[in-house]
């Protein structure tokens, strides 16, 4: 009669090579999701406004615009403007080509009065219907200081402005926008280009 050997003892199944992956594989994922919290939190702070304080801008400021005939006329007629917005663009010609437009207004809150100028052509005057601002002090700023895509730093130093409120525009409104505001001062970029800006009345305290 043929001997019964005994069963022999079941293997354990090894488990330490899929533990290994296991655990590279929560290391791997750990990293991916601790690198998408950081990038998301680097966005946040980059889309976030920023307060700049102490800056000594390091371009030398820009020369000044040169006032047409008109807008002298209108200076020696009217002072210097109490506020003003100047648009930087570009629209197509007659020949297809692009030029450069520059879109002022002057404002007169005590005159009730706003001049336009198309690079500096009169376009129109307009009365401006604000309630009373009181006395005015004069604006630390004059048109000519600006001209059309200047940097940050060359905007910085032309105003003389050390410290400012950076915000950064959603895409969908301007790409590579950025708005800033410092004293009596707004003004906007894209692509580290000025493209507008506006001096605020300065109200006598």
């Amino acid at each position: 009669m043929a001997e019964t050997g005994k069963p022999e003892p079941e293997k354990k199944r090894g488990c330490g090579i899929p533990l290994l992956i296991g655990c590279g594989g929560l290391l791997i994922l750990s990293l991916v999701l601790g690198g998408i919290f950081l990038y998301a939190g680097w966005l946040g702070y980059q889309e976030a406004p920023k307060l700049v304080e102490g800056e000594s801008p390091s371009a030398s400021p820009p020369g000044h615009y040169g006032y047409s005939a008109r807008q002298e006329q209108t200076l020696a007629e009217y002072g210097s403007p109490e506020g003003f917005t100047i648009l930087f663009y570009q629209e197509e010609a007659e020949d297809a080509s692009l030029r450069d437009v520059r879109l002022e207004t002057w404002s007169y809150y005590s005159l009730g009065k706003g001049v336009t100028f198309i690079n500096g052509e009169l376009h129109s005057e307009e009365a401006l219907a604000v309630q009373d601002l009181g006395e005015l002090d004069p604006l630390p700023y004059t048109p000519d200081q600006f001209t059309a895509y200047l940097s940050l730093e060359q905007v910085l130093a032309a105003a003389g402005l050390e410290s400012y409120l950076e915000v950064p525009l959603e895409n969908e409104y301007l790409e590579d926008g950025r708005l800033y505001y410092g004293q009596a001062l707004t003004f906007g970029l894209q692509n580290d280009e000025l493209r507008y800006l506006e001096a605020l009345a300065v109200t006598a305290e």
